[in-house]
């Protein structure tokens, strides 16, 4: 014969059942919100990080002059393709670009994918024997110049260096 006393105790169960989550999502939600509190009071104090990026430096001439500070940016590594008698090229390049002032790299830092295209756009286009040797590598630095000051517009960027040139 069944008792009623384990019948009443079944349906308990399954009563609190329901109470015991709505226990554990606020404890949940809680520590969460404590976890957002604790990363967002992380980056506001800690004085390493920066909203410009990691990938500039700055130089400052003359502390007194304005026109003295030199600002080098590193775009992302860009990989592309020349072609050559053999077929296609890989082409990995590292640029640096020179900027005159700290407003001068918050613009450029929107315009990276711009720039990318533009250096992509232009070296897709060249045979191996144009980017060959010093004065290949001069005529693409100097044409690069020319395209990234019309691409970031009214930016001027000084000069472009290549940190990383590989042809394979």
């Amino acid at each position: 014969m069944i008792e009623d006393n384990d019948l009443d105790t079944e349906e308990e169960v399954v009563d609190n059942s329901p109470q015991k989550r709505k226990k554990i999502m606020v404890l949940l939600l809680a520590l969460l919100i404590v976890i957002g509190i604790s990363v967002g009071i992380y980056f506001a104090l800690n004085t390493s990080y920066d909203s410009l990026g990691s990938g500039y430096k700055i130089i400052q001439y003359d502390k007194d002059a304005d026109k003295s500070v030199t600002v080098f940016y590193d775009l992302p590594e860009i990989k592309t393709s020349v072609r050559g008698k053999d077929g296609q090229h890989e082409l990995k390049m590292k640029i640096t670009l020179e900027l005159s002032s700290i407003e001068d790299l918050k613009l450029v830092e929107i315009l990276i994918p711009r720039l990318n295209d533009v250096v992509i756009a232009h070296t897709i286009e060249l045979n191996l024997d144009e980017v060959k040797g010093s004065e290949g590598l001069y005529w693409l630095k100097e044409e690069l110049l020319y395209r990234f000051n019309l691409a970031a517009a009214p930016v001027k960027i000084k000069n472009l260096n290549f940190s990383v040139f590989e042809l394979q």
